[in-house]
C-alpha cells in the first residue's frame, strides 16, 4: 500500500503542475496537452497497481 501512497502523492504534484500551467498557457498548448497525458498515463497507472492490489487483497480475504 506505500507504493499507492507514493503514487498518490506524485499524481498531486503533476496535478499541480498543470493547474500552473494552465494559468500561463492556452489549453490547446502542446505544453498543457502534454502534462494532461501524463497525469492521465500516471492515473491509469494507478488505478491498475489498486485494482492488483486490491484484487491480491480480495482473493486472499475470500479464503478465510
Amino acid at each position: 500500500m506505500e507504493e499507492l501512497k507514493k503514487m498518490e502523492e506524485y499524481i498531486e504534484v503533476e496535478r499541480r503542475e498543470l493547474n500552473d500551467m494552465v494559468q500561463y498557457y492556452d489549453l490547446h498548448d502542446h505544453r498543457v496537452l502534454d502534462q494532461s497525458r501524463r497525469v492521465d498515463s500516471i492515473l491509469n497507472q494507478y488505478n491498475h497497481l489498486k485494482q492488483a492490489l486490491l484484487g491480491t487483497r480480495s482473493s486472499i480475504m475470500g479464503s478465510m
